[in-house]
């Protein structure tokens, strides 16, 4: 199976068929279809409803579909009936406070996946954490299930539920402990070290992006389709990254093949730690390049 490359994930209201219809051609590793917070009330059931055929529109171009549930119990539950299936990669888990809550929605999709014929574990989560209980449960909930590849947190959910405002300097606490419990449990971190709701400032937008990378994050999601390249581009490694951890890997072999444990390229030491580094970002670049491949091939 190919390795999972989320980049840049765009949020797509599952009731406007004028966003629906278009999102496919922007770029995005993955396309979140939304019956959460941008869906009124009076809209839900005609949303859920249009899932199936959304998704078919949304996966055209080979981006991974997801779907952004409800939290409250009598709607998560059509939420998934409608959303479990072969055109959708993942959902989406908002308010998640607690192992229980991921076993309670596991046993559902799990039941659902029966009904469909499809294989047990073919829907998998994205984890969002959106309040202090669940930011204190996050190590636990992280391994809650196999499904779980990704984490993220709700920036505005958990700066209303803890009565701070969202901003670089407060988020940056929660966020980093997210990517400590995402890389204990072996998921994906997902989102960026500050608050990202303004769009109309893009160069602002691309360091955020860009420092989030440097602190772990593998991709973020959006909400406006100017976001998406900036996003592919910050998250992906530069072609001199890619260059230099080439050599590391290389020099590690030349040292390893005459004695030494160590040795220096630009006048800095290398050790393992560093060609561990380096070995990920190769595979990191590998995976961008495959994926990238087979979009290309899809929309050939």
């Amino acid at each position: 199976m190919m390795a999972i490359v989320w980049r840049s994930m765009q949020y797509v209201p599952a009731h406007v068929e004028k966003f629906i219809s278009t999102a496919h051609t922007r770029g995005a590793d993955a396309l979140i279809l939304d019956l959460e917070d941008s869906v009124p009330p009076a809209e839900k059931a005609r949303a859920r409803d249009g899932v199936a055929a959304a998704s078919r529109k949304l996966g055209q171009a080979g981006a991974d579909v997801l779907v952004r549930i409800n939290s409250e119990p009598e709607l998560a539950a059509p939420d998934i009936a409608a959303s479990v299936g072969p055109t959708i990669s993942a959902l989406v888990l908002p308010k998640i406070e607690s192992v229980e809550d991921v076993r309670r929605l596991d046993a559902l999709v799990t039941q659902a996946e029966v009904e469909r014929r499809m294989a047990p574990g073919s829907i998998r989560f994205l984890v969002l954490i959106e309040t202090a209980r669940g930011l204190l449960d996050m190590a636990a909930i992280a391994k809650a299930s196999p499904r779980i590849v990704a984490l993220n947190l709700g920036n505005e959910d958990l700066a209303l539920d803890v009565g701070m405002e969202p901003g670089d300097d407060t988020l940056l606490v929660p966020r980093q402990q997210m990517t400590f419990a995402a890389a204990a449990a072996g998921v994906m971190p997902i989102g960026l070290v500050g608050g990202a709701t303004q769009f109309a400032d893009l160069d602002a937008y691309r360091t955020l992006a860009r420092r989030s990378r440097r602190f772990g994050f593998l991709g973020a999601s959006c909400i406006h389709p100017s976001q998406i390249a900036i996003l592919n581009e910050a998250f992906s490694p530069s072609e001199d990254e890619v260059e230099r951890a080439r050599r590391v890997i290389e020099g590690g072999k030349t040292a390893r093949a005459e004695g030494r444990g160590a040795f220096a390229i630009d006048g800095r030491m290398i050790d393992a730690p560093i060609e561990r580094r380096a070995e990920r970002l190769l595979d990191r670049y590998a995976a961008i390049k495959a994926r990238e491949a087979a979009l290309a091939r899809w929309r050939s």
